[in-house]
């Protein structure tokens, strides 16, 4: 930043001198944006005074005070130090006099500094009813310069002369093309002028023969004017003192006086004088103020980029210890808990042993947390054979510490909340593994699918979907009767897997709770205030509204298990009808009016058509779901009252006829394995394979004359 600040410096310094040296003359150059050079100025102490218009910055010519006011005024165009010429605008008038004209045009005032004049190169148009009659024998002015009365008098826009009458127009300017080392100077002669005799000055021109391309040009409507200082070059006064690189040449004034001018050599820019800008290489130092401006630009981004590159550095330094830090920590802690809950602890070089690197050909599925694979580990003892198991892989998310911090705390979790329970139909933690900064858990292998995918392939009898309900329903009562209780907080059918019997293990812990006890009473309060999480189609509407997690949340998400056992229909599906988008708000609807049938899956239709009692228990289960789906979780019922409920539903179902069980039992029909391929994922939604939408299949209003009691005043009696 210093360095730039240097450079705009250097850039300011020349201007700085010009002002302090135009201040200590008094000769104010600067009118608006526009900067006249020496010897012109706006203040009385410059050699030649003009008018300012600040508004307009610009520059104009002063007229005399004995000139009418309907002159116009004389704007000045440009200025050519090198020439010492200015190029002043004339516009066309048909009342402007000559002798207005001449004394616009022509400032050479007994005792002034310095004067201008109209040079050689300008022409004017002159008019009235005597030009080109009082001109002398043998003048030295021509009166048509090769220009036609006619198209002087078009341009200007003048009908008759100025004084009235029939008048002519005539082109006035000098016989020769002077220059300036001529004794008559490089000014139009004034006197030569007046002896032609015009009265009124229309316009001006100003031709250019002699241009460096060479072709001549000539531009109406301005007039080239020259200036000079008083005094020869050896006598000049203190404001006619020419600067140093500079040249001087005496001139004759149109007067006949002697004058001088300055004009910087070549290569080099200024007006000339000492009083004012002087002159200096321009290009030299033009070059020299862009590179000390690209200098300093540069010198500044880089030391900006520097500055910034080393505070990125050092935050990512301190992020990075105190990221290894957090971590060495939540691991430590996570050790720690595994080894308190009994948890075996595998190293990482077992765990990518048993998936072959973590091969894809191991992988089973990929959830929203982790990914699972299938290997094998090693028995407990040398003569204990290799056990299949399923392996959690979490996701490592590097790039946040905050999601690092989440994902340890989930871990946690999920390994407190499996290592404190045991049920047949839970899936079992058999170890974890915190080696290399990993975190994987190791679970008992559940090798036939999850309950989606059954139901999308439709190879589940009703007797066999009885089966699963209940022993799911056990396993979430056994859940909730824990103390403190433990509520799941992601019941659904693909998170319910299914063994080679069709036994069903539910899984995924990851985003389990435990709920707090009383410490007085033992008691447990009703709910846990935390931000709603879960799979859409799933959660709880009063959980996701007020952020209230309770037993009755686990209730509703297996209400909609139950009407996928029902219906074998997607809980989400875009391709129905807007309203029925939702499986619940479609169930509710169809049971709430008696038309239950019309959602049945067909699969189980089937067998209805050779078991009467199958819809019947359908009809049951269909009331279950109703008051597990109420709104207001105080109108569902426990989780203890419905698995009880299925059991007694399970319990009334005709026995199988190939049953070896005692009486009134059921036996679970053991089909096939599924030559499918499954995902086993514990903690990500459905990812293989669509489920079939079940056809509407039946269209009668089913009557049920045998009801089972219900709690629930909104549920709907069904009478025949």
């Amino acid at each position: 930043m210093g360095k730039l600040f240097l450079a705009f410096l250097f850039l300011f310094l020349p201007h700085a001198a010009f002002f302090s040296a135009t201040a200590a003359g008094r000769c104010v150059r600067q009118c608006g944006s526009t900067l006249t050079p020496y010897p012109f100025g706006f203040s009385g102490d410059c050699p030649i005074l003009l008018a300012c218009n600040a508004t307009a910055s610009t520059a104009a010519l002063l007229l005399p005070h004995n000139s009418t006011a309907a002159a116009p005024p004389y704007p000045i165009v440009s200025f050519n130090s090198t020439a010492s010429t200015f190029v002043v605008s004339v516009d066309p008038s048909c009342n402007r006099t000559f002798a207005e004209a001449v004394a616009a045009l022509a400032s050479a005032g007994a005792g002034a500094a310095a004067g201008y004049g109209a040079s050689y190169r300008t022409a004017l148009f002159l008019s009235g009813d005597n030009c080109g009659r009082g001109a002398p024998p043998g003048s030295a002015v021509t009166f048509s310069c090769s220009i036609s009365s006619q198209f002087m008098a078009l341009h200007a826009q003048c009908s008759g002369g100025g004084s009235g009458g029939a008048s002519s127009s005539s082109c006035v300017a000098s016989t020769t093309n002077l220059n300036a080392s001529t004794a008559a100077g490089p000014f139009m002669d004034w006197n030569k002028v007046r002896a032609a005799g015009c009265e009124d000055a229309l316009t001006a021109a100003v031709y250019y023969g002699d241009t460096l391309a060479g072709t001549p040009s000539l531009q109406f409507g301005v007039a080239e004017m020259g200036w000079w200082l008083n005094g020869t070059c050896a006598g000049a006064g203190a404001g006619g003192v020419c600067a140093a690189n500079a040249t001087c040449q005496d001139v004759e004034t149109p007067g006949g006086a002697r004058g001088h001018r300055c004009a910087c050599r070549d290569g080099m820019s200024g007006d000339g004088f000492a009083a004012g800008e002087g002159c200096h290489h321009y290009d030299a130092d033009r070059s020299k103020k862009i590179l000390l401006i690209v200098a300093g630009v540069v010198a500044g981004a880089v030391a900006a980029g520097g500055a910034l590159l080393l505070c990125l550095v050092q935050c990512r330094r301190c992020r990075a210890r105190r990221w290894s830090s957090e971590r060495l920590a939540a691991m430590r802690l996570l050790s720690e808990a595994a080894t308190s809950s009994g948890v075996p602890v595998y190293s990482y070089a077992e765990v990518a042993r048993a998936t072959n690197s973590f091969c894809h050909t191991h992988r089973l599925g990929t959830g929203a947390y982790g990914t699972v694979y299938v290997g094998k580990l090693p028995g407990s003892s040398c003569s204990a054979p290799a056990a299949q198991v399923a392996i959690k892989r979490l996701h490592c998310r590097h790039h946040h510490e905050d999601d690092d911090a989440a994902a340890a705390a989930q871990l946690l979790n999920e390994i407190k909340l499996i290592s404190s329970v045991s049920h047949p139909n839970l899936v079992r933690l058999l170890g974890c593994c915190l080696d290399r900064g990993e975190q994987i858990l190791v679970y008992e292998y559940v090798p036939n699918g999850t309950l989606s995918h059954h139901l999308a392939a439709g190879a589940l009898p009703w007797r066999a979907r009885l089966g699963v309900a209940a022993e799911t329903a056990a396993a979430i009562a056994h859940l909730h009767g824990m103390r403190p209780p433990i509520f799941h907080r992601d019941v659904k059918s693909s998170n319910i897997l299914l063994d080679a019997s069709l036994r069903p293990k539910l899984a995924d812990f990851g985003l389990s709770r435990a709920g707090a006890g009383d410490r007085l009473g033992g008691a447990t309060r009703s709910h846990v205030s935390t931000a709603p999480q879960g799979t859409p189609g799933y959660v709880d509407p009063e959980y996701h509204q007020c952020f209230h997690l309770s037993d009755k949340s686990d209730v509703y998400s297996f209400g909609v298990v139950l009407l996928e056992l029902i219906t074998a229909m997607k809980v989400v599906d875009f391709d129905r009808p807007a309203a029925e988008v939702n499986l619940a708000s479609l169930a509710l609807d169809r049971i709430g009016k008696g038309r239950v049938a019309e959602i049945v899956d067909p699969a189980v239709l089937a067998g209805a058509a050779e078991e009467e009692w199958v819809m019947e228990s359908v009809r049951h289960v269909s009331e279950l779901a109703f008051r597990c789906l109420a709104f207001h979780k105080d109108v569902r019922p426990a989780m203890s009252e419905v698995a009880a409920e299925l059991c007694r539903i399970r319990d009334a179902a005709a026995p199988d006829s190939g049953s070896d069980d005692h009486p009134g039992s059921s036996r679970l029909i053991r089909p096939m394995m599924m030559d499918v391929h499954v995902d086993v994922s514990l903690d990500g939604p459905d990812a293989a394979g669509k489920k079939a939408v079940s056809p509407v299949s039946v269209q009668e209003v089913w009557v049920s004359d045998r009801s089972s009691p219900s709690t629930n005043g909104s549920l709907p009696r069904f009478v025949a």
